[in-house]
This record gives structure tokens, C-alpha cells and sequence, in this order.
């Protein structure tokens, strides 16, 4: 089952209509419905504040409705900050070169807490690219 799928089926578990799960992430239904539909629509296109927010409507984890497995016991968890002291960290041991990046991270740098307007998407490049696990920074915010 895809990602759009599982965000259905949790919402008709609830019995929640799209116009009511649109709603109370103030987003237009057509833009609800794309959440439903399109595939990589939840971590390439919506904000992480937003996705948190999904999750929280549908009284689940932000991660079982993308399909990832975290043992939550053994995995820790990693804050924005945290994954900003190790980028820095890692340019100053220059072990990282801020312009090999995917991102434009200066933002981020500047104020961690930008991520939380910024796709999963995000935190997937620069986990790859810098070395953490981007589920243990979704698990550090998740609603439910």
C-alpha cells in the first residue's frame, strides 16, 4: 500500500471527510486530495509542520502513514538543532562542503527551525548527504 492509500484508509477509519481533514490543515480540498492521490505528494511537496499536522488529524504517527519502520525504542531521536551542530560539526572538520550540497542550507543554519516550512524531502537529502537518520528527526516531532 502507497502513501496516498494509507492517508485514505486512516481517514476513512476515522470516518473523516477530505473536506474535514482539508480544513483543519487550512488547505484547499483539491490540495487535500493530491495528498490522497499523487504518490511522493506528502514528503517532496507539503510542509513537515503540515505533514505533522496530517498525522496528528489522523491519530497516527507521521511515519507509519509514509510506511517506515523506526523502532522508536533503540532509534532516538534527533531535533533540527542537533542535525545543525552536526552540519556544522562536519564543515568545520571539513569533512562537508556546504556548496556539495543539495540545499541551500544558510536558512537552516541561520535558523533550524525553518525546516519545520520545508518538505521531508529535505530532511532525505541531508541525511543522505551528511549522515543521520532523517526518521529519527520525524519521530522527534510527530503529533501522535
Amino acid at each position: 500500500m502507497g502513501v496516498p492509500e494509507r492517508i485514505r484508509s486512516r481517514r476513512q477509519s476515522l470516518r473523516l471527510e477530505p473536506k474535514e481533514v482539508a480544513a483543519a490543515l487550512h488547505l484547499s480540498e483539491g490540495a487535500y486530495r493530491e495528498i490522497e492521490t499523487v504518490e511522493d505528494e506528502l514528503c517532496d511537496s507539503l510542509e513537515f509542520s503540515t505533514a505533522v499536522e496530517l498525522a496528528r488529524v489522523l491519530n497516527t504517527k507521521l511515519l507509519n502513514l509514509m510506511g517506515e519502520e523506526f523502532d522508536y525504542g533503540q532509534g532516538g531521536r534527533i531535533s533540527f538543532e542537533e542535525v545543525r551542530e552536526l552540519i556544522i560539526e562536519k564543515l568545520e572538520m571539513s569533512e562537508l562542503h556546504q556548496d556539495e550540497l543539495s540545499w541551500d542550507i544558510d536558512k537552516f543554519l541561520d535558523e533550524p527551525e525553518v525546516a519545520f516550512q520545508y518538505p521531508i524531502f529535505f530532511l532525505k537529502l541531508l541525511a543522505s548527504e551528511v549522515g543521520f537518520d532523517w526518521r529519527a528527526v520525524v519521530a522527534n516531532y510527530e503529533a501522535a
